[in-house]
């Protein structure tokens, strides 16, 4: 029964985790929207250490760089 227990509580964390991510968006989407671009940026650089290795913070880090490096 102990188990039982167990992995409904897991299972119900992993949908409340899931539930929380946000849609991965791509470089060039970040390059065409300055808004949530820079909006994700300020998000990840609140939240360093939670949020530098998610897909958008990087996403939204490179698009920015390429816009303002164009020529790299």
């Amino acid at each position: 029964m102990k188990s039982v227990a167990s992995s409904i509580a897991l299972l119900t964390l992993t949908a409340a985790l899931t539930a929380c991510e946000k849609e991965v968006r791509s470089v060039e989407w970040y390059k065409a929207n300055d808004v949530e671009r820079m909006s994700v940026i300020v998000e990840c650089k609140s939240n360093p250490d939670k949020l530098n290795k998610t897909e958008n913070c990087i996403n939204a880090k490179k698009a920015n760089r390429e816009i303002l490096n164009p020529g790299r």
